[in-house]
């Protein structure tokens, strides 16, 4: 006997910029397939400005920046999940706390993967992808899309979306407007900074020279994107460079408005960060310096999708802070980024020009 379709579906989303991005295909397949259903996006402060806007789920429970280590949030997202409860529940997370929260909410089915010693409290528990007894590094967004699959939501769109509207372009337009960049002038942006940690860094120094590489020879504007924790870090590349650089890091460029701005420019430069993630869903070219994190994980393939990296005997290590002397990043030097920019360029060119 067919089962009826869920009526009520929560959905929590990951921890990481990026990684939202990575699962917005889930959220997407989710309205596709059930598109009566109520869908609850459980997701941590700030993260829910990223899919601001968008039309894949009719209500949305953002828990504070300590997340679910505050046992009073916790609680409080287990009531309002409870009201009333899930038909099913799928957990992106690999936390303990992710599905102990949809199981003290009551949801009927629990879809996550057997992560964290946390298997008991799911009804779908799928193992994690490996390969010879290892586990295999797998495209997050692949990762997440496994779980809809298991839950029975089939998908062939399996390209992240960052939607925004025309006034969130205009929006946007105007704050670069106020910083001097003007609708026809050719932007590209650099983002200098990691949330993850020290080691997925390039040396701020480099940054600047590859700025001043941009402006001289593409003859493009050059403006730094960051957040909070990065505004020194973008205010030491805007000094160091030998050219103007605009610092879009204290003018009110939240991760909703940065959407609009990213679709603005022609080239993004950054480190393995949420930022690069906003590129590819765009469809903006993008240069990704990478460093200790494993590829497999974040490329998506795509042909706007570089990478600039060196294979080191001690990677990709995953950590967050090298104890050695960061040879993965040091190694990628100003010259090898460049050339990347080069070719993304030439590919924009000559896809404007055919």
């Amino acid at each position: 006997m067919a089962q009826d379709p869920p009526q009520r579906i929560g959905i929590r989303a990951p921890n990481w910029v990026g990684d939202v991005v990575m699962a917005t295909p889930v959220l997407r397949a989710v309205r596709e397939r059930f598109p009566a259903a109520c869908v609850t996006l459980v997701v941590r402060k700030g993260l829910e400005r990223i899919v601001h806007g968008a039309p894949w789920f009719d209500e949305c429970i953002v828990y504070g920046p300590r997340g679910m280590r505050s046992a009073g949030e916790f609680l409080r997202t287990v009531r309002a999940l409870r009201r009333p409860r899930c038909d099913l529940a799928l957990v992106l997370p690999n936390s303990f706390s992710s599905a102990l929260m949809f199981r003290l909410a009551g949801a009927r089915r629990r879809v996550g993967y057997a992560r964290d010693a946390r298997s008991f409290l799911l009804t779908d528990a799928l193992p994690r992808p490996s390969r010879d007894g290892r586990f295999r590094p797998t495209y997050m967004v692949d990762f997440y899309l496994a779980l809809c699959e298991a839950a029975g939501i089939e998908t062939e769109r399996r390209d992240p979306e960052l939607p925004f509207s025309g006034a969130d372009a205009e929006a946007a337009g105007a704050v670069l407007d106020r910083r001097g960049i003007r609708p026809a002038d050719p932007l590209v942006l650099l983002h200098a900074g990691a949330a993850f940690g020290p080691a997925k860094r390039w040396p701020l120094s480099r940054f600047a020279r590859l700025a001043e590489w941009i402006a001289d020879e593409c003859g493009a504007r050059v403006a730094v994107i960051g957040g909070r924790n990065e505004v020194a870090a973008a205010a030491e590349v805007a000094r160091e460079a030998r050219v103007p650089i605009v610092d879009l890091t204290d003018c009110g460029i939240d991760l909703h408005l940065l959407k609009p701005v990213v679709a603005r420019s022609r080239l993004l430069v950054t480190t393995d960060s949420g930022p690069r993630h906003y590129g590819i869903a765009l469809g903006v070219p993008t240069v990704c310096l990478m460093g200790p994190t494993h590829p497999g994980y974040s490329t998506s393939g795509r042909p706007h999708d570089r990478l600039v990296r060196v294979d080191v005997p001690c990677g990709p290590c995953q950590r967050r802070a090298c104890p050695l002397d960061h040879r993965c990043m040091e190694r990628l030097t100003v010259e090898m980024v460049a050339e990347a920019c080069r070719a993304a360029l030439s590919d924009v060119s000559g896809d404007t020009a055919g």
